[in-house]
């Protein structure tokens, strides 16, 4: 995951706690949570938001700038970060994938076919059955038979 820092200390009072909720819930859909309450919005008046590699958000609850410069990170403001709209990855023919249609389903393995957006099930397989989601075999051999969710 990509290393993001967002400055909310322009913003004052509920403004800053609906754009930290905003920020929060977009980070939640990235995939990012906090350590300590998981994907619940959380810390809404702090002026500073740190997202990680490893998928954690930390926070800073008081204004220091020299903190917020010093912090790793790319520097991207709210209304960008809330702009990010991940990439979906691109499969060729036999591609090894796990595919589900529906978040409850387990991710089950298959050879990639091809995409079909004229499809109710978009993504296709070797073999021609279809599903709604596709991630990449590598790297996220260990969901195979569950239904977690891939970082």
């Amino acid at each position: 995951m990509k290393e993001y820092k967002v400055d909310l200390s322009m913003y004052k009072g509920k403004v800053r706690e609906l754009v930290s909720e905003a920020v929060q819930t977009k980070a939640f859909e990235a995939g990012y949570e906090w350590a300590s309450v998981g994907k619940k919005v959380y810390w809404l008046k702090s002026p500073y938001l740190f997202f990680n590699e490893g998928g954690d958000i930390t926070h800073l609850d008081y204004e220091d700038v020299s903190h917020f410069e010093k912090h790793s990170g790319d520097e991207i403001k709210a209304a960008d970060f809330l702009a990010i709209t991940p990439e979906e990855p691109e499969f060729k023919p036999f591609d090894r994938v796990l595919m589900r249609d529906f978040d409850d389903q387990m991710w089950t393995a298959h050879f990639y076919s091809h995409r079909d957006d004229n499809n109710t099930y978009i993504h296709r397989t070797v073999g021609d059955a279809g599903y709604n989601q596709c991630i990449p075999y590598e790297g996220n051999e260990h969901l195979l038979g569950t239904t977690g969710e891939p970082e």
